[in-house]
Order: C-alpha cells, then structure tokens, then sequence
C-alpha cells in the first residue's frame, strides 16, 4: 500500500457477527486511512465484531486484510 493512500479519507463499517441490540452495522468515515486502521485494530479485539474499510480508490480492506497489515 502506497503511503499516501493512509492519509486519504477512508470509510470503516465494523459488522456485528452475534445478534446484539445494536445495529448490525456501524458506517464511519474518517479523515485518512490511517484513523480507519486504528479504529479497526480496537475492533478486532472483540470476536463479534468484523471491520470493513473502503478506501478513497474503492479498495476493500477485509477484517484479515487488516488484521496482515497490523501485525
């Protein structure tokens, strides 16, 4: 990934895997990717949660997808 792309807006939908009183899907843009990632990586710690980034290009990041670039 190219390094400008993580300071471009970027949109995270973290997805609810187990019924909850809450929506099953919570949409947030974000200033730049970067921001995204960050909040994503405080989602994957919770097995019933699946974030989903689109970026500014379209590309579609998937929870492995993130949790690759993580770690």
């Amino acid at each position: 990934m190219e390094t400008e792309a993580l300071e471009r807006p970027a949109d995270l939908t973290i997805w609810r895997t187990l019924p909850a009183s809450s929506p099953l899907a919570q949409p947030a843009r974000y200033d730049t990717l970067r921001e995204a990632l960050a909040a994503a990586a405080g989602a994957l710690t919770d097995p019933a949660k699946q974030p989903w980034i689109i970026t500014e290009e379209g590309e579609i990041l998937s929870p492995n997808w993130i949790r690759t670039y993580l770690n």
